[in-house]
């Protein structure tokens, strides 16, 4: 027997189906008998698209068969013009014109109807609101090309698949999820709902409204299943979202794997609970990674971490950063985790030399983090890929609690490796930071022991060879290390061809702190920063300790899309 093909598609980007067609069968004729004659389904009038000028969708087209195939199938599709004239027949009164080809291209065109199987793999079809009329129905007929493998088939009675578009200068309702309109978010519903509009294939653009309160609200992350591709701009409009709650298995967090931008948010009274083996965070478990790349800026987190699952890199915003900028935010949170690699913004990067680029600048913490080894006040540290990580005019207040490795900043920043820290080159920065913490605590301490990590007031486990500039500690910081043989000193600061000089302790083979220099008694932490030469645009000097300006200056973060379309995703695995 002959099968019997046809086409369907489908709009993958927003919630609202652009269209809706199935793999199903129209399996009576008019005499209520059985045909198995497929066919596609084309919604109404509502299921047309409707674009701003130079907007874009990008859609899937499959080929569907009456039943299982005998032979695998390989099948290319066209734009039919002759179906127009069928679309307006079918349509009385439509008017419609074809669909000009500066308007529409075919992103990939070959699909494969595999053995046994009556759907085939997809096809991507983009189209653009590009030279057209505007409020003109336009139509794209897709019909099938060619069919190699086999040639026991048949086309279907009606196997054309029409896809109208209209351009538009009307704004649409509630947004349309572009740069110029995205979706907005006034209640607790609309943000459960932002999971069902983001797309593999398109960057999508969310507004918050108002303040929100999610008291109650059962959250599932946004992008937290592999290959994370769900790019996303988020704007906070400088709203709140208070009494944010997640304890999901996968990276537990708003975003779950953040792709993307996030911006001009407060998060307050936020709660993570993480009891499976999961980075986590209040904003993401992970940031960035491979060539995805994420941002923020203005955010600010208040709340509590709480890992008692199986995995390193937790922290108050983000779990781990594999790729990532972070400007103008902070952290007043509670941290709290039996593993290692801890921090008041972030529990660690990782990557490689070319694909781990970690930046975090004009940022505070406050509250505790509390960790096993490599806890830091701002990040816990690196793996042994983490490279070229930089953390400049930053500062923290919150208290620091581990076994060893610990650091006001940072935690271990060599590669987490024992082996070569003199001669390791991880091009990690560490510029113009303040360790104000009350606190530096190693929760155990055996006397005359040299064998563990050192910590450090500002790094607590650094390469010789980092570039380590204007570091400043807090006088009367509370510092306990794991062994009562090593204190707390003055440091030059340090590049590879200007290596870090410590005191040295004979025995102690992993003594690699940076402390930093004292600030001057009687100092305010504000007095310090400005001494520092950070940046009144960015920093409110008003009080004694300072605070981003919820109109910092941040720079244009570019938008990594062309023509709404993605970059290629290459290496994206996450651990």
């Amino acid at each position: 027997m002959k099968k019997i093909l046809y086409i369907t598609s489908l709009a993958l980007t927003f919630a609202t189906m652009l269209f809706l067609g199935s793999c199903n069968k129209d399996t009576k004729t008019k005499d209520g008998k059985e045909t198995g004659i497929l066919y596609t389904s084309v919604s109404g009038s509502e299921a047309t698209i409707k674009l701003m000028e130079g907007k874009s969708r990008t859609l899937d087209a499959v080929v569907c068969a009456e039943a299982a195939a005998g032979a695998s199938l390989k099948i290319s599709l066209k734009v039919d013009p002759a179906g127009v004239d069928a679309y307006n027949a079918a349509n009385l009164g439509a008017n419609a014109e074809l669909l000009p080809a500066t308007a529409y291209s075919f992103i990939s065109n070959s699909l494969l109807l595999a053995r046994y199987n009556t759907v085939s793999s997809g096809a991507k079809l983009r189209i653009v609101a590009n030279g057209l009329e505007d409020d003109q129905l336009y139509v794209l007929p897709i019909a099938i090309d060619k069919v190699e493998g086999s040639d026991n088939w048949e086309l279907a009675q009606n196997p054309v698949s029409f896809i109208t578009v209209i351009q538009t200068v009307e704004r649409p309702e509630g947004g349309d999820g572009s740069m110029q309109f995205p979706f907005e978010l006034s209640t607790a519903e609309d943000l459960t709902k932002m999971g069902e509009r983001l797309s593999e294939d398109e960057k999508v653009y969310f507004k918050l409204m108002n303040d929100i309160d999610m008291q109650g609200v059962v959250w599932t992350p946004l992008n937290y299943a592999s290959p994370y591709k769900k790019a996303i701009d988020f704007d906070g409009a400088g709203h709140k979202i208070s009494n944010f709650f997640c304890d999901f298995s996968s990276y537990p967090s708003f975003f779950g794997v953040l792709n993307g931008y996030c911006h001009d948010v407060t998060f307050v009274d936020a709660e993570i609970a993480c009891g499976a083996d999961s980075g986590c965070g209040i904003i993401a478990g992970y940031g960035g990674t491979g060539d995805i790349h994420a941002d923020a800026a203005r955010v600010h987190v208040q709340g509590k971490v709480t890992l008692t699952g199986n995995k390193t890199g937790v922290g108050g915003m983000f779990g781990t950063l594999g790729n990532a900028t972070i400007v103008a935010c902070s952290a007043d949170v509670q941290v709290e985790s039996g593993k290692n690699f801890v921090g008041g913004l972030f529990g660690y990067a990782k990557g490689n030399a070319d694909k781990c680029v970690v930046e975090v600048s004009n940022c505070w913490t406050s509250g505790s983090v509390k960790g096993n080894q490599r806890v830091g006040g701002i990040c816990g540290g690196t793996d042994k890929t983490g490279y070229n990580v930089k953390i400049i005019n930053c500062y923290s207040t919150a208290t620091v609690e581990g076994v060893f490795c610990l650091g006001g900043i940072g935690g271990h920043f060599n590669l987490d490796s024992s082996s070569n820290p003199d001669t390791n080159q991880p091009n990690d920065v560490f510029e113009n930071c303040i360790a104000w913490n009350p606190s530096i605590k190693c929760a155990e301490q055996t006397a005359g022991d040299k064998a563990h990590y050192s910590s450090g007031a500002v790094v607590g486990f650094t390469a010789k060879m980092n570039y380590l500039k204007g570091g400043v500690r807090r006088p009367d910081i509370d510092f306990y290390e794991y062994s009562d043989l090593f204190s707390l000193y003055d440091q030059e600061d340090a590049t590879p061809s200007s290596p870090l000089v410590f005191q040295e302790v004979e025995g102690a083979v992993y003594n690699y702190p940076y402390h930093g220099k004292v600030a001057e008694s009687g100092k305010t932490l504000t007095q310090v920063a400005q001494a520092l030469g950070w940046n009144a645009a960015i920093w409110d000097f008003s009080k004694d300790v300072p605070t981003i300006r919820p109109d910092a200056p941040v720079g244009p973060v570019p938008d990594t899309t062309t023509g709404g379309q993605l970059h290629g995703f290459d290496d994206n695995e996450i651990n």
